[in-house]
């Protein structure tokens, strides 16, 4: 896919529908309507340049690194993008239906330092107007 900015091995990246490249995914950026999967390849620099990704799908599961301790008060949580290689992992409350981007299933690995869940990555189907670009209400 045509590819904008600086784009990691193994980083989220969303779908920017009005460039028509995939972007990396920030906690400004990403939302259910933009998230569209995993790169697997570097990039640097302007559209002209391709990534391969995965996208997301019903179903798969993921494991993500987040940016604080994985607790078991993380589990059935929607969850932030931190950066394109980060989850910020929240115990309270759940971010909004346009923000949180991840549902958390389970904690892996150790409860110190940055954790790992594994969940779901969430996306809703945004239906374009006759431009092919312009979301309609």
């Amino acid at each position: 896919m045509p590819a904008s900015g600086v784009i990691h091995t193994n980083g989220l990246v969303i779908f920017d529908a009005a460039a028509n490249v995939v972007s990396p995914a920030t906690a400004a950026n990403a939302s259910t309507t933009s998230i569209f999967g995993v790169s697997q390849d570097y990039a640097q620099g302007a559209s002209d340049t391709s990534v391969r990704v995965i996208p997301f799908v019903p179903g798969q599961l993921w494991e993500v690194d987040c940016v604080n301790a994985a607790a078991t008060t993380n589990l059935l949580l929607r969850h932030q993008v931190a950066s394109d290689l980060l989850i910020r992992n929240v115990t309270s409350i759940s971010e909004t239906a346009s923000t949180g981007v991840f549902l958390a299933y389970l904690m892996t690995g150790l409860t110190t330092g940055s954790g790992k869940l594994i969940g779901s990555f969430l996306q809703r189907v945004s239906v374009f107007g006759k431009d092919g670009v312009t979301p309609t209400t």
